[in-house]
């Protein structure tokens, strides 16, 4: 389901503007990925700077699979995410050729997946 719903928003037109993408976590658990026009390791906002979502709601994320606390979830999507970036995909050539991958919650800090 993960793989399906990140080709779908990633094999849409993507601006030339982006250079990062990160993967937002939500509660109620959810997932979304979005185009950042910026990367600076040095900047914890740099996720802020939004410039493409793909036009898809989030992803929910049952607790059945991901856990009842938030640190199960960024656990499990930081796992996902990364094991994403291992398969060879349209996305995830996509998302090698960014700046940076990170996983987050909206509201926390994010963790780097790639570069690794």
């Amino acid at each position: 389901m993960f793989d399906e719903y990140i080709e779908d928003i990633l094999t849409k037109p993507i601006p030339e503007t982006v250079v990062s993408f990160i993967f937002n976590l939500a509660e109620p658990w959810c997932i979304e990925v979005v185009g950042c026009g910026s990367y600076d390791a040095n900047d914890s906002d740099w996720g802020c700077d939004e410039v493409f979502r793909g036009g898809v709601m989030p992803l929910d994320l049952p607790d059945s699979v991901f856990g009842p606390t938030w640190e199960d979830v960024l656990a499990g999507c930081t796992l996902m995410v990364a094991a994403y970036l291992d398969r060879d995909s349209p996305g995830s050539r996509i998302l090698k050729n960014s700046s940076a991958v990170a996983v987050g919650f909206v509201d926390g800090d994010t963790h780097l997946i790639w570069p690794r």
